[in-house]
């Protein structure tokens, strides 16, 4: 016998969810404080950086949405513009370190951004679902190359970080094609 909520569904698959809702939470959350510990090492070392941990992170193949734009595309809290403006039209990055973990399917992710001849360290922290990943992964591979896109809620570009180097992004590319639909 299935077990059935008020509203009909599924108890097991509504349990399910709402762990799979937490697991989420607390790993962004550790995230978050991982990406809050790599910048204070970084200010430590002589580094100005920022912060920002995305409200949406969207993995964009060059094929898909109204433009030709592809990577990741992070959705960022409108109150950043000045303070990331200003560090990103002073910044040339040379370096990019990513960091990552998943978790039932969605990766967790840091990605830092580092001009080292201006002392600046930028951290972004975000999260997505691997099913969606997989078309970006084999462009990013293909091209030699990766992107970080930073947008407000409104659609306002903030900025666009070139990245040499996608196996950073995709380092185990299987990992991700097994969760493709």
């Amino acid at each position: 016998m299935v077990r059935t909520d008020p509203n009909g569904q599924d108890a097991d698959d509504a349990e399910r969810r709402a762990r799979s809702v937490e697991q989420s939470k607390t790993g962004l959350q550790q995230t978050i404080e991982d990406m809050k510990a790599m910048a204070a090492d970084r200010e430590e070392a002589g580094y100005e950086t920022f912060t920002v941990a995305a409200g949406d992170t969207t993995p964009k193949a060059p094929d898909t949405g109204e433009t030709d734009e592809w990577g990741l595309s992070y959705v960022v809290p409108g109150d950043i513009e000045d303070e990331f403006g200003a560090l990103y039209d002073r910044a040339d990055f040379d370096e990019t370190g990513v960091y990552q973990a998943d978790s039932e399917g969605v990766r967790f992710i840091v990605t830092e951004c580092l001009d080292h001849d201006e002392g600046i360290a930028v951290f972004i922290a975000g999260t997505f679902r691997l099913m969606f990943a997989a078309p970006l992964v084999r462009a990013a591979l293909d091209r030699g190359r990766m992107y970080t896109h930073v947008r407000k809620v409104d659609g306002t570009h903030l900025g666009t970080i070139d990245h040499d180097d996608p196996d950073a992004f995709f380092p185990d590319p299987e990992s991700v094609y097994a969760y493709e639909r």
